[in-house]
């Protein structure tokens, strides 16, 4: 018995380190970046290194609407809009009601002058969130940029 307890407390450390629930942050595999080092790089608006890093990380999981959005946000931020559009719209493949992905290609539509199209994500947004963050700074885009 003292050795199955010593052999769990041996392994306690690396099972922490593992993660649990979620899979944002945690790569399928050790040499894939995970999401929140990618995340780490789009604060610092290190944009091309970040894509990059999405690139891996897709290749490892390509079932993540969140990797797909910071993408988009990534190639959006960069100037490099039909690559955003892209990514943002596999985001929505994979999670039609992802808010950030919906926000976010409002957010390039308008960047496109496309505010009829920005319009829409917003509509999206409150019929799936109601007056949630998202909205607002959608909304708040589209006003500023003379749009509502």
């Amino acid at each position: 018995m003292k050795r199955i307890i010593l052999i769990v407390s041996l392994l306690m450390p690396v099972a922490a380190l593992a993660g649990g629930g979620g899979s944002e942050g945690v790569s399928q595999k050790a040499s894939a970046p995970n999401l929140q080092e990618i995340k780490m790089k789009i604060e610092a608006s290190k944009y091309a290194e970040a894509i990059k890093l999405l690139k891996a990380y897709i290749r490892e999981d390509d079932s993540s609407a969140d990797a797909y959005n910071y993408l988009g946000f990534s190639y959006r931020k960069g100037g490099q809009l039909p690559e955003a559009f892209e990514a943002y719209r596999k985001a929505l493949a994979l999670d039609p009601k992802h808010l950030g992905a919906h926000e976010y290609l409002g957010e390039a539509y308008l960047a496109s002058k496309q505010p009829e199209k920005a319009r829409g994500e917003l509509a999206q947004l409150k019929s799936i969130c109601g007056n949630c963050e998202e909205y607002r700074d959608l909304q708040k885009s589209i006003t500023s940029a003379g749009n509502l």
